[in-house]
């Protein structure tokens, strides 16, 4: 069942922060697909696939990217609409300054999963370093931390638990 539309400034914004900047995708092409369309408007799956293939450093054969999901999950989230082979933006008119926001929103959040992928998660001794500034004073202003989008992704949101499994199967291998 599709989600409401993402039709306002507000909403969009809303979903990149929620959905693109929190999760760990093993992809760019969400936020890639919205800033294509927001930046040239209606555009055809194959426009969409080229523009996905450039922007992922051409890694792949091109038409690979006319079989990945993000064409459904994008319209199951209310963010865009197809017709026939041509998907817009669900998203009515904006300012300009509006959509130049959406697109640094949509900016960092590429920076941030390019960066994610390069390098993971911190080593142990960093995480813990980056934890101590923050000053926290219970599991529970970490839960709380984390839950305001403000964890950076190289922090994983349960660190004992991850370095703890990562410690365990370095020990077992």
């Amino acid at each position: 069942m599709a989600k409401p539309p993402v039709d306002t400034y507000q909403k969009m914004i809303n979903f990149i922060q929620s959905q693109l900047r929190s999760k760990k995708f093993v992809a760019n092409y969400q936020p890639v697909m919205i800033k294509f369309l927001l930046q040239n408007g209606n555009q055809s799956k194959q426009q969409i696939a080229q523009e996905l293939w450039k922007q992922n450093n051409m890694e792949r054969n091109s038409s690979f990217y006319l079989g990945v999901p993000v064409y459904r999950v994008l319209v199951d989230n209310g963010v865009v609409t197809k017709q026939g082979n041509i998907f817009s933006l669900v998203l009515q008119a904006m300012t300009e300054l509006e959509k130049q926001s959406v697109i640094d929103e949509i900016d960092s959040s590429i920076s941030r999963h390019t960066e994610f992928a390069k390098t993971g998660y911190l080593p142990l001794k960093d995480a813990k370093d980056f934890v101590r500034e923050l000053k926290l004073k219970s599991p529970k202003e970490w839960d709380e931390y984390v839950k305001s989008g403000k964890k950076p992704d190289n922090i994983p949101s349960n660190p004992s638990s991850f370095y703890k499994k990562k410690k365990t199967s370095k020990d077992n291998g």
